[in-house]
């Protein structure tokens, strides 16, 4: 996981500025992850892969994830 950003910046979400859920700290790294997620159809396991954007926290690193639509 590369971070897309070396600097840390606010992150704003719909209007809502992110704030850290376990230390309340504003500054984030921003990058991509990749999810591969499995469901059962039948008597098979279908893949599906989702994008979704991370921020980890600049002070304590705890990882918010948000998938895109």
């Amino acid at each position: 996981m590369k971070p897309l950003s070396d600097e840390p910046t606010r992150i704003e979400i719909d209007g809502h500025r992110l704030q850290c859920h376990h230390c309340s700290k504003e500054q984030f790294h921003r990058c991509r992850l990749r999810r591969q997620t499995a469901s059962a159809s039948g008597m098979r396991v279908d893949w599906h892969e989702a994008v979704a954007h991370a921020f980890i926290c600049a002070h304590c690193g705890f990882l918010h994830e948000f998938l895109t639509h």
